[in-house]
């Protein structure tokens, strides 16, 4: 078993399999990020723990389906628009786009297994593969089946630790085989329902988001108005806010802040401190309150600007040395 603890964010959701994705934090509480691996013959399983909201995006990987269970009671989590807890599994189908969202500190565990794999007994709930259209979907709450797929990823994990070349061994495969069983009968779970509480045709989440995406990728570090998103996505903005509440949890002023930290951030970590300044990346960036941007950078990242360069240029030098 691999476990490794961060306090960059970053490095953290470079460690996190299943899905190529694109990872911002909010609301950081504890400054700590940690993720555990154990590679199965086949089969995948790692389990997280964030000390902060997230907001994720991205596409799964298209050769297998990954469980993801979330672990935190009282902490909203939602994919794609679906707000689901501890006792519903996020089901990531080969390929799929998907948005997973969190307001606060949390756990998680998943297990990703290739789709040859999965069984096939013909039975009501075999997963119908080979759909040539693949999604992201949350099953219905059933306690007694994710009390058993967190007990089973806790064996790995434990089993794991004891024996650090577990991975290697007899024992392991029969750990995949049995990680390979509980994963066919949560993908053959039935979807939870999703209720049109207001009689309105069902919003194309879905659609909008990647209206907004393209939107903001063709104009990436630009400052782009709320009213233009919306324009982009083809919607009104109060109809962009319900999306966005609902994808991501926060609305697009919000989510639209957040993305412009996080590139500052990594515009600041790939500068040379030699040849730029601080309000040198805020400015390409459309940024000119400089002491509220400071403010809500320290804040989300425990630092200020001017210190991510400073530890840039320390960085350099030691590399240099």
């Amino acid at each position: 078993m691999q476990t490794h603890i961060y306090r960059d964010f970053d490095a953290y959701t470079h460690d996190v399999r299943g899905a190529d994705c694109v990872m911002m934090l909010q609301n950081p509480k504890r400054r700590v990020w940690s993720v555990s691996h154990v590679n199965l013959p086949g089969v995948h399983v790692q389990s997280g723990r964030l000390g902060s909201g997230s907001i994720v995006e991205g596409q799964s990987w298209p050769d297998g389906y990954l469980i993801y269970l979330p672990l935190t009671d009282g902490c909203a989590y939602a994919a794609n628009g679906t707000v689901f807890g501890r006792d519903s599994f996020m089901i990531l189908e080969p390929g799929c786009e998907f948005h997973l969202s969190t307001r606060d500190v949390h756990d998680w565990c998943s297990i990703f297994v290739p789709t040859d794999k999965l069984a096939r007994g013909g039975g009501p709930a075999e997963p119908s593969l080979g759909s040539e259209q693949t999604t992201c979907r949350v099953t219905r709450p059933n306690r007694r089946m994710a009390n058993q797929f967190k007990a089973l990823v806790d064996q790995i994990m434990f089993a794991a630790d004891k024996h650090p070349r577990l991975e290697a061994t007899q024992a392991a495969n029969f750990a995949a085989k049995e990680a390979v069983k509980a994963a066919s009968s949560i993908v053959g779970e039935r979807q939870a329902s999703e209720s049109n509480r207001d009689g309105r045709p069902r919003i194309p989440r879905q659609d909008i988001i990647r209206r907004c995406r393209e939107m903001l990728e063709e104009r990436d570090g630009e400052r782009v108005p709320v009213g233009e998103l919306a324009a982009a996505a083809d919607v009104s903005e109060r109809t962009l806010r319900t999306v966005f509440n609902e994808c991501f949890g926060v609305g697009p002023v919000h989510y639209l802040q957040i993305r412009q930290l996080h590139q500052v951030h990594r515009a600041l970590r790939a500068a040379d401190p030699d040849a730029v300044s601080v309000t040198d990346v805020l400015v390409r960036h459309g940024e000119w309150e400089f002491g509220r941007f400071a403010s809500r950078y320290r804040h989300l990242f425990g630092e200020l600007p001017s210190e991510t360069l400073r530890e840039n240029r320390a960085v350099r030098l030691r590399l240099s040395a």
